[in-house]
């Protein structure tokens, strides 16, 4: 299994066709605006800036970039593409994961559980479509159920959504200020998700 961000940008590129419009307007008005994610957008506007972090100091565009889209494809793409691009707050993403963990148990079920399974189409790949799933030393940690689907995001943040327990795990952090070479998250990842399943259920692992 070899990560890219292909898969994502071709689907961006179909969706956008398919309905004759970008994809951040696409994403507003089908999905953000309708459930109250007001903190989330592609191309965040100026008096956003207080209140996102800066990342990369950027050798390709000179700066440190903060506002903008810290992957270069997206970037190249305007800043809007559907694997990078999106800014979004913890209570934002929460109500996201809480959506989609809604949907999972109702009539688009179906659909969801398609998207966030295992797939096996790479023999030992944990990956499902567009999400990954829990594996040996994933950002899941150990505590996950073997139902749950999440992803990371390269500049430092995560997701996790465990359908038995109910529990959406969200972390923001800010791991390529000011630059990327720094693996001291990985390990971090995993310790906040047992830590979150530890606290929901009352007990802790030494």
């Amino acid at each position: 299994m070899v990560y890219s961000d292909l898969g994502a940008m071709v689907m961006t590129e179909a969706l956008e066709s398919v309905y004759g419009t970008r994809i951040d307007t696409l994403m507003q008005a089908r999905l953000f605006l309708p459930l109250g994610m007001r903190e989330t957008t592609y191309l965040p506007p100026a008096d956003w800036r207080g209140r996102v972090a800066p990342t990369e100091r950027d050798p390709w565009r000179g700066r440190v970039l903060r506002g903008e889209v810290h992957d270069e494809n997206a970037s190249w793409l305007g800043g809007v593409s559907g694997h990078a691009g999106l800014f979004s707050s913890a209570e934002d993403l929460l109500t996201f994961g809480e959506w989609l963990l809604a949907q999972r148990q109702g009539r688009d079920s179906a659909v969801v559980r398609e998207f966030t399974r295992r797939q096996d189409v790479v023999p030992g790949s944990s990956r499902a479509l567009g999400w990954d799933t829990p594996s040996p030393n994933s950002s899941a940690g150990t505590r996950l159920s073997a139902e749950s689907f999440g992803h990371t995001g390269f500049t430092g943040t995560s997701i996790w959504m465990d359908p038995t327990r109910d529990l959406v795990v969200v972390l923001l952090s800010n791991r390529v200020h000011p630059t990327r070479d720094n693996p001291r998250l990985g390990p971090l990842r995993p310790l906040v998700a047992n830590r979150a399943v530890e606290i929901l259920i009352g007990t802790a692992v030494h």
